[in-house]
C-alpha cells in the first residue's frame, strides 16, 4: 500500500517493512559491538517504540533484560512540549546502565526528560537507539547514541507509531504528505 488515510490525513510511504529489517539488523550489529558482554537494561519507551522494539530484540542476546517506561507528550499530531511520566521501573534502574529504546525523536524534550529523570534516580549510563530522528526538530546537545533513519520534519505512522491511536499496526511506515511537526 503506497498511500492511506486516516482520520482525514493522508499518508504516502516513507519506509517499508523491508528497509525497516534491514536497518534493525544493523543496529543491532551495532549494540552487539558496543556492549559486548556488558549489555545494559533495555527500557522501552510505550507505546510507540513496543514494535521497533521486539523486531530489534529478536536480533540481541535473550538473556538481555527489558523493562518499560511509559511517557506521554503527543495529542493527535500535536507535541503538547511537556512530558508526563505514566510508569517508570525506578527499583529496577538504580545503580545501573540504562539503553532506551525509542520510535522517534524528534524535539528531544522527551529524551532529555527521560534522561533526567533516569540520572536523577540513580542511572549510571544513558543511550538511546531510536528508529527514526529528526535531525531539523532536535532542540539539545547530546544525540541519540544510535540512529536508524534521519528523516524530514512530516508526521509520521505506522510500525508501532500512531495518531490518534491508529496506525500502530501498519508494518511499513507512512509520512503525511501536508502536515509537518
Amino acid at each position: 500500500m503506497k498511500n492511506l488515510n486516516i482520520d482525514g490525513l493522508n499518508f504516502e510511504l516513507l519506509l517499508s517493512f523491508d528497509q525497516i529489517s534491514n536497518k534493525i539488523i544493523e543496529l543491532s550489529r551495532q549494540l552487539k559491538n558496543a556492549y559486548l558482554e556488558d549489555f545494559p537494561l533495555c527500557l522501552i519507551v510505550l507505546n510507540g517504540a513496543s514494535v521497533f522494539a521486539n523486531e530489534l530484540l529478536k536480533h540481541l542476546d535473550s538473556s538481555i533484560e527489558v523493562s518499560l517506561v511509559k511517557v506521554k507528550s503527543y495529542n493527535g499530531v500535536q507535541n503538547t512540549e511537556e512530558v508526563l511520566i505514566e510508569y517508570l521501573p525506578l527499583d529496577l534502574v538504580k545503580n545501573r546502565k540504562v539503553l532506551l529504546i525509542e520510535d522517534i525523536v524528534d524535539t528531544g524534550n522527551t529524551l532529555s526528560f527521560l534522561r533526567h529523570e533516569l540520572k536523577k534516580n540513580g542511572v549510571t549510563k544513558i543511550d538511546c537507539v531510536t528508529l527514526l530522528f529528526k535531525p531539523k526538530k532536535y532542540n539539545y546537545d547530546l544525540l541519540p547514541e544510535y540512529i536508524g533513519f534521519n528523516i524530514g520534519e512530516e508526521f509520521v505512522v505506522g510500525f508501532g507509531m500512531d495518531v490518534n491511536q491508529k496506525g500502530r499496526e501498519l508494518k511499513n511506515i507512512y509520512k503525511n504528505i501536508i502536515y509537518q511537526n
